[in-house]
């Protein structure tokens, strides 16, 4: 176990997260976690592997089998990975006076220096990122991204059992996973530690907020911006003047919003909080089908893109583009096109929302704005404007913010089912697979993309299943779309223009 805490010091060493002077200190602070002392290292098993994950996984489980943990489950062994690397992770004030003089010589440096800190002290989860399986896939659209999402454990069936006995606090602390009050929380049985978080201070709009890196990244620098203050997620006039205050001080990255409400949202919507990073997704480079003006707002560019979910872009000075954007808004949340099954409530329940992109280019500030609708009905459960149902074998979750710009976050289960698959496949056996409880979901789907297809390998199967995943992707988007890409949809688009007050040039 030595060997283990050394190889550990080591790498703390190493990534500057301790000086060679603080080696003794640490080394004792690893053992207070450990439970141990001078007079039982020797007899403690030698390292297996050389990574940095591999000597944290040995030394949680000496813990679990030590009995200090709360249960030998992996969320707490998890937590306790944490903790050790909790003993290198320096006081949050120290991050952040780091932070800003370095944001004095350049925003991106800064961000480059946190990013890399995030990382060396394991917050940022780099090798368990590495398993995600990740590819693209040419369209209509672009090259449209895909990753199936191997990073984030499954809840494990003990701890779940255990959960169930725990009493229900009326007052949690802290309230949920994106509050302030996490950065050093040791963590709980289901709620994970965050000993090694570090949020840096920002003012957007001129209220409090605070920025840190996703644990379990899709994209480069992905980053989530939080209010410090526990409010329900809020689409509003305001969003659109926080994002590009964000912006004018990190111009080098996107930023955007979940929409506010159920199943058009984020899976987090209990915490007002953006998405950002520094990435190029294939929205980025969406096309233009048409463009048009709105005479209140003469500085601004307006058009609507070639994109399978409807989407606005506004580009121009930052205050008129803020003012144009909320000016869209108001009108969506309102607007209603019986025609085209667009009603804006039912009832007290609202409907139509957004899902806000914005990005700083050449010169301009710009907001994609993806216009949604939740809107469900007998023939459609699950939204008249989401995924159809004969996609759910792919996705069934909502479709985000992430997936607006073109990134499909599939489930862990594909990887083994669509290896499975092509294995049936490859062997003519395509019927095997309503037959497996695991598999005959598929069954539909992969029976529709094969008719009359024939394959001369598994190599080829395995990369025409790959390509059909995109394009279901892409169906399902489509599926999303208040106004569709087709000449009906363009006609209903054109009625909502004229309704903003503009004319299409």
């Amino acid at each position: 176990m030595q060997k283990n805490i050394e190889t550990l010091l080591a790498y703390a060493v190493k990534n500057n997260l301790i000086k060679k002077e603080d080696k003794f200190w640490a080394q004792n602070a690893l053992y207070t976690l450990l439970d141990i002392d001078g007079s039982c290292i020797d007899i403690l098993p030698n390292p297996k592997g050389k990574r940095i994950i591999e000597i944290l996984n040995n030394l949680s489980a000496y813990a679990a089998k030590k009995g200090l943990l709360k249960a030998d489950t992996a969320s707490c062994r998890d937590n306790f990975e944490i903790a050790l690397m909790g003993v290198f992770t320096v006081r949050p004030s120290e991050v952040k006076a780091k932070f800003f003089a370095d944001k004095q010589k350049s925003p991106k440096l800064a961000t480059d220096n946190f990013y890399k800190y995030s990382k060396a002290v394991n917050y940022i989860r780099t090798e368990q990122i590495a398993k995600n399986v990740s590819w693209k896939v040419p369209t209509k659209y672009g090259n449209i991204g895909l990753t199936i999402n191997l990073a984030k454990p499954e809840k494990d069936p003990k701890e779940i059992a255990l959960l169930g006995k725990q009493p229900l606090k009326e007052h949690a602390y802290p309230k949920c996973v994106l509050c302030a009050e996490n950065e050093g929380y040791s963590g709980r049985l289901g709620y994970s530690a965050r000993q090694n978080l570090r949020e840096i201070p920002l003012k957007l709009g001129g209220e409090n907020w605070f920025f840190q890196y996703s644990p379990f990244s899709y994209y480069n620098e992905h980053s989530i911006v939080v209010s410090c203050e526990h409010k329900p997620m809020k689409i509003t006039a305001k969003t659109f003047v926080n994002l590009l205050d964000f912006l004018t001080e990190f111009p080098h990255y996107f930023i955007g919003a979940n929409a506010d409400l159920g199943l058009v949202g984020g899976s987090i919507l209990n915490h007002d909080h953006y998405q950002a990073g520094r990435y190029t997704f294939a929205l980025d480079n969406a096309k233009t089908n048409l463009k048009f003006s709105l005479p209140e707002f003469k500085q601004v560019e307006f058009s609507w893109l070639k994109w399978p979910i409807t989407v606005l872009r506004v580009r121009g000075p930052k205050k008129q583009v803020a003012l144009a954007a909320a000016h869209i808004l108001k009108i969506w949340q309102k607007y209603d096109d019986k025609s085209a099954g667009i009603l804006h409530a039912t009832g007290k329940d609202l409907h139509s929302t957004i899902t806000p992109i914005a990005r700083y280019k050449k010169g301009k500030y710009e907001i994609d704005l993806a216009l949604r609708n939740n809107r469900t009905d007998i023939m459609h459960p699950y939204g008249i404007f989401n995924t159809p149902e004969k996609y759910h074998n792919i996705k069934r979750e909502n479709m985000g913010l992430i997936e607006v710009l073109g990134l499909a976050v599939l489930p862990g289960r594909l990887k083994k089912q669509m290896a499975d698959i092509a294995g049936l496949i490859n062997k003519n056996k395509i019927e095997n697979i309503k037959k497996d409880q695991n598999l005959k979901l598929h069954y539909a789907w992969v029976k529709e993309i094969c008719t009359g297809k024939k394959f001369k390998n598994l190599a080829e199967v395995q990369k025409f299943l790959r390509t059909q995943i995109g394009y279901a992707f892409v169906a399902s988007l489509e599926g999303c779309a208040v106004f569709k890409q087709t000449p009906e949809g363009k006609q209903n688009l054109l009625k909502f223009i004229i309704k903003l007050g503009g004319k299409v040039s």
